[in-house]
């Protein structure tokens, strides 16, 4: 989302994010499709689904905009739940599995920020601890916990879900390996250009 004039920045939930995402888009005129039965330029919408949901799902946050000659970073607050993420509105019904109803629920279990802007940056991390259920932030060397209301801010660049297991499912490991590792190296750049959804 853009943000407000006179540089007000605002909020916006995960979920609002996916609603842009896949909400339908009127084609432009110079974007017209040829119909290949009357041969007409047809001004045609474009939508984009979801029609699977993966083990692991990986919410990219676009926080780069290109202005003209300019790239701006986004520091739009987007407030993303810890436990429960429901994906179920974001897929077609017949794609959800039937007598599944966890299918479509996430928990997070960490999140890439990143710090500065386009010309220069730091990475840090935010990582629950699988073995005690608390968060961490990692930040080169220093690891030190946080709160949980700590975990959602403006420098958000990349989470990390991973789908709720129904109880009885499974071996009765943990929702998570023991050991979640996020490496990000000083100097990395992590530039995805597209959603990873």
């Amino acid at each position: 989302r853009q943000q407000q004039a006179h540089g007000q920045q605002h909020s916006c939930t995960l979920d609002e994010c996916f609603q842009l995402y896949t909400k339908e888009e009127q084609l432009a005129p110079d974007d017209a499709w040829r119909c290949p039965h009357c041969k007409v330029p047809q001004q045609g919408t474009v939508k984009l689904s979801l029609w699977t949901l993966p083990e692991i799902l990986i919410i990219h946050l676009k926080r780069f905009r290109q202005v003209a000659e300019q790239r701006h970073k986004l520091t739009t607050l987007v407030r993303f739940p810890l436990r429960g993420l429901d994906m179920a509105p974001h897929v077609p019904p017949l794609r959800l599995p039937a007598g599944c109803p966890r299918e479509h629920l996430y928990d997070l279990y960490a999140v890439c920020n990143h710090h500065g802007s386009m010309q220069g940056g730091h990475y840090t991390a935010f990582c629950c601890n699988a073995l005690d259920g608390r968060w961490y932030s990692y930040d080169d060397s220093r690891v030190e916990g946080v709160r949980e209301a700590e975990v959602s801010t403006r420098s958000a660049y990349i989470l990390f879900y991973q789908r709720r297991r129904a109880p009885g499912s499974g071996t009765g490991e943990p929702l998570m390996s023991a050991h979640h590792t996020l490496t990000l190296p000083r100097g990395t750049a992590v530039w995805a250009h597209t959603a990873s959804v």
